[in-house]
């Protein structure tokens, strides 16, 4: 498992990675009070199946960027960052996995 950073002009997206690269994407989406390394028993037993598998700091947490207005953690706001995650990883589509707070970004 693996530390990575992904920074765009808005927005820093800190998360784990595992797995082969090719292998099918699992992206995990922590809840409140959370972080990526919440999943991390999740990541190494699927990345020892062969898929990728990322957890990522939802925005605010650990990390990613912490804003001071409570408009940037609008919904839209924080799956736009799981978007860019996504294009980030060169994949069009991944298995979606969301806990608590995750949820409705998943």
């Amino acid at each position: 498992m693996t530390a990575h950073t992904l920074t765009t002009p808005s927005h820093t997206t800190s998360y784990l990675a595992a797995g082969p690269a090719g292998g099918p994407l699992l992206l995990f989406a922590h809840g409140w009070p959370a972080l990526a390394a919440t999943w991390r028993k999740q990541l190494t037993h699927f990345a020892a199946l062969g898929y990728r598998v990322v957890a990522p700091d939802l925005r605010g947490y650990g990390h990613s960027t912490v804003y001071g207005s409570p408009d940037a953690y609008r919904q839209e706001n924080v799956v736009h960052d799981m978007l860019e995650l996504l294009d980030h990883l060169g994949c069009e589509r991944a298995v979606w996995i969301g806990h608590d707070w995750g949820s409705p970004t998943v």
